[in-house]
């Protein structure tokens, strides 16, 4: 009796599955997206921010808070009815 351990040749089948793209399975496949997601907001949010920085009063309101203090200043409490 020999203790050896003997595999024949046989030929794999046929793979069954889906057809895998670049070598990657589908797990690999789910995390390049996120990834690619993220980085696509990530440079987003780096366009606004610097845009942000170049121009920081192109996203402010036309009126000033100036305007609701001299309504204060005057006395005009409409709200404060007791």
């Amino acid at each position: 009796m020999s203790s050896a351990w003997t595999l024949s040749p046989e030929p794999l089948p046929p793979s069954t599955g889906p057809p895998v793209g670049a070598g990657l399975d589908v797990e690999q496949r789910t995390v390049f997206a996120f990834v690619l997601c993220l980085l696509v907001v990530l440079v987003l949010l780096m366009v606004r921010c610097v845009r942000i920085l170049l121009d920081p009063y192109s996203r402010m309101p036309a009126s000033s808070w100036t305007d609701h203090k001299e309504a204060l200043e005057r006395g005009q409490f409409d709200y404060a009815l007791v």
